[in-house]
């Protein structure tokens, strides 16, 4: 029974110990790809899953990436909407390089305020199909990161617009339930 003991003890170290390797090799490779875009070392970092475009154009997809922690909810925010705009590293994304994040406001209804620059309506894709990957890539991946955002309106220069230059509704807020992933059934 002793021996059962130190048998179980002896394998849970070694268990412990493989998750601890593959722990710290994670962590160490992630701070290396941000300080390739400029991150200082000893930054607080903060993990976050955006999404993008399926490679088969049905449904988004999940990325996660490590970013500069900005600390508020509002500079979170802005944050991750300025990732998705980066673009994605597989995947597809419909906004141009130009286009910027302006500001994020968020209200205590849980709405938030995305403020893009007007490059976005210049140059959004063209097709309802890229034009809902754009805009469900901003909602889901801000919704996901920041908990108190329940719906994203997206704003141009700080008014409401219509909609994209396509069809896609931007004069309300959006909901993240509304753009599915891939192999979710939307409600």
């Amino acid at each position: 029974m002793r021996r059962l003991g130190w048998i179980l003890a002896l394998a849970l170290v070694v268990a412990g110990g493989l998750l601890l390797v593959r722990g710290l090799a994670r962590l160490i490779q992630q701070p290396q790809e941000v300080e390739a875009r400029g991150v200082p070392p000893g930054s607080p970092l903060r993990a976050v899953r955006l999404y993008f475009g399926a490679t088969d154009h049905v449904g988004l997809v999940s990325e996660e990436r490590v970013i500069l922690d900005p600390g508020s909810v509002e500079t979170l925010a802005a944050a991750v909407a300025t990732e998705v705009l980066a673009g994605p590293t597989d995947g597809v994304t419909g906004f141009s390089s130009a286009t910027a994040v302006r500001a994020f406001y968020l209200t205590p209804d849980g709405t938030g305020y995305l403020d893009l620059s007007q490059d976005v309506l210049r140059r959004w894709p063209r097709g309802d199909g890229l034009e809902w990957v754009s805009v469900g890539s901003l909602v889901r991946s801000i919704a996901e990161n920041v908990p108190a955002v329940r719906a994203v309106q997206i704003l141009v220069e700080g008014r409401v617009v219509e909609r994209t230059p396509g069809s896609i509704p931007l004069d309300l807020p959006l909901v993240p339930e509304a753009f599915g992933t891939t192999g979710e059934v939307l409600p």
